[in-house]
């Protein structure tokens, strides 16, 4: 039989597996940790305050996530930004997102309509800005908290996917601005969140494929241009 003390240290224990898993994360995404940089286990655990079974912990579960890459009898490092694998994330990310933002506004609750109301209010601060790091946290927590409402445990592996398009826009945003502007990015988010606030399926739907429509154009734009000579990704 389980004692309380033991079930404590496990919540513990998972807690800060789970802080060490999004700090790690948002240094790959915000590039802190620089694609093909190798992964010292001992440089995160003094860097984050974090003992180094959680730490380890994460590292596999980032792994499993393709968000670190296994080198053979080398350890783990940062995987590379490659345009082509890139798409292929755009593709899976696409199928997972036009089920998530429907769902999540046939089933979000009242108080659920708040929150999400709330992350509106937020990306709407954020317009126009160049706040750019704000935003690509702001918006992991928009995609978590869709993921929470949907009720479908298995569509959280859309999380991931979103990580590593934050990484790659975050990587070519210079690129980006030379054709596109920042707004319209935000602007799809709040048009998104503003539907599954007011419960409407149909509205959640149609918005959401404008903004997957509006990635595809701006990844195979950015893979042209990367394509070219004298053009590499970082």
């Amino acid at each position: 039989m389980t004692s309380n003390n033991d079930t404590a240290e496990t919540d513990a224990s998972g807690s800060q597996v789970d802080l060490a898993y999004r700090m790690i994360e948002d240094m790959i995404v915000t590039l802190e940790l620089a694609p093909g940089s190798r992964i010292a286990e001992a440089t995160l655990v003094g860097r984050l305050g974090i003992g180094r079974t959680p730490i380890r912990e994460a590292l596999l579960r980032l792994a499993a996530n393709r968000l670190l890459t296994w080198l053979p009898r080398r350890g783990m490092a940062v995987p590379e930004i490659n345009i082509q694998l890139q798409l292929k994330v755009f593709e899976t990310r696409k199928a997972l997102e036009m089920l998530l933002v429907p769902a999540a506004a046939r089933r979000r609750t009242q108080e659920e309509a708040q929150t999400i109301a709330q992350i509106a209010a937020e990306f709407r601060q954020l317009l126009g800005t160049d706040r750019h790091l704000e935003l690509l946290r702001l918006d992991r927590r928009f995609i978590a908290t869709l993921v929470e409402v949907s009720r479908n445990p298995f569509l959280h592996t859309i999380e991931p996917l979103y990580s590593l398009s934050r990484r790659f826009w975050l990587a070519h945003s210079d690129l980006y601005r030379t054709r596109f502007r920042d707004e319209p990015l935000t602007e799809f988010h709040i048009r998104m969140a503003d539907a599954v606030a007011e419960g409407d399926e149909e509205k959640a739907r149609r918005h959401t494929e404008d903004f997957m429509n509006y990635v595809e154009e701006y990844t195979l734009y950015l893979g042209t241009e990367l394509s070219l000579p004298g053009r590499k990704s970082r």
